[in-house]
């Protein structure tokens, strides 16, 4: 089987496409920027991305051109916004996108064109993927055939994320027996990080020990920094910058409760690889987060962007935070084993590419 996608540089590309490799298929990467993701052959286009037109035709000029030289047997676009119109302008099938979040919740409500754009990759698309229900139900609501849809898990290393002693790392970062708050998305501003450092600032009047970790790098760091800064909360506050994946399992061994808190989102990795490891979440009570929790059954729901309720919940959570840990703990490692295993979520994507090169064959 040749399989080749299409996507931009992310762990979450990285992850999908160089699982496949290893099964042995022959796997191709189309994408603007260098990368070297292991058994993968790399098509770099050295595109610098732009919105417009010339970006567009330049793309799709070259990714038909290396089409018609791979000859694959699927063509996977991750992504609807950009990889996903490009794709499903070149004809190809089977073609398969899969939703990332933002290309659905909010690109197709921007303009009419977006929603054009992306009303035409769903109904060119021969599969889609999500990563959640609400997901899939805001794509058919755009047009997309419930038949032709499905829920499939990015999925979590389970050999990797797992309970696991914190002694050491708490003695390296010097924290001790301290509370340890854990926030592990973006700084971009849709995941409200500055809402999570407001209501961490509450905390520490009650809590003063209290410490908060906040891990990865990139846009908005310097602003999130700035208020840190603001809200005298340097003394409390570990900033990881770049965390390896591999070491992600530290950080969530030490805290006691993790933060993901987003106005808008699908099944977000960071809330399933704490459910594997065990840590107590609080996350925004969106409907994809009601798919993983129960408010007060298996982790804390708070209102979007609600700094006092979000302060009120994680200063629960680190008062108790043993008993929460106790409560929860059991029926969120059989959450993500049932649900959540990388490697099922991969071997039932494998079927089902299998299933759509032999539909393709049958209509040939």
């Amino acid at each position: 089987m040749t399989l080749c996608f299409t996507g931009a540089k992310n762990l979450h590309t990285e992850r999908w496409v160089t699982y496949f490799a290893k099964c042995g298929y022959e796997v191709h990467l189309i994408i603007d920027e260098p990368v070297d993701y292991e058994g993968v052959i790399i098509h770099c286009l050295n595109l610098e991305v732009k919105k417009n037109l010339s970006y567009l035709f330049k793309k799709l000029f070259r990714i038909k051109r290396l089409i018609r030289k791979i000859k694959p047997d699927i063509l996977h676009a991750h992504t609807i916004t950009t990889e996903g119109y490009i794709c499903a302008l070149t004809g190809f099938h089977p073609f398969v996108v899969t939703i990332w979040g933002s290309d659905i919740y909010l690109r197709p409500h921007t303009g009419w064109e977006e929603r054009l754009f992306t009303q035409l990759v769903l109904k060119r698309a021969d599969l889609v993927t999500a990563d959640s229900q609400d997901q899939i139900d805001a794509a058919v609501a755009l047009g997309g055939h419930p038949s032709k849809c499905e829920v499939i898990q990015w999925g979590v290393d389970l050999n990797l994320f797992h309970p696991m002693d914190a002694t050491a790392i708490r003695t390296r970062l010097g924290f001790g027996d301290d509370p340890v708050v854990l926030s592990p998305r973006k700084f971009t501003p849709l995941y409200n990080i500055d809402v999570i450092l407001r209501a961490f600032k509450d905390v520490l009047q009650t809590l003063p020990a209290a410490k908060m970790i906040i891990t990865g790098s990139g846009a908005g760091e310097e602003e999130i920094k700035t208020l840190v800064h603001h809200l005298d909360l340097e003394a409390s506050i570990h900033f990881t910058g770049y965390v390896d994946y591999n070491e992600l399992p530290l950080y969530l061994a030490v805290a006691d409760v993790s933060i993901s808190v987003p106005s808008s989102d699908g099944t977000a990795m960071a809330i399933l690889e704490a459910l594997a490891c065990e840590v107590p979440l609080i996350v925004s009570d969106l409907p994809s987060n009601h798919e993983w929790i129960e408010d007060r059954i298996n982790g804390l729901i708070v209102p979007v962007q609600n700094q006092e309720a979000l302060a009120s919940s994680m200063l629960d959570v680190l008062q108790n935070r043993t008993a929460y840990r106790d409560r929860f703990k059991a029926q969120n490692r059989q959450l993500v084993h049932e649900r959540a295993d990388q490697e099922a979520n991969m071997k039932k994507m494998d079927v089902i590419y299998q299933q759509l090169i032999e539909i393709s064959h049958h209509k040939s």
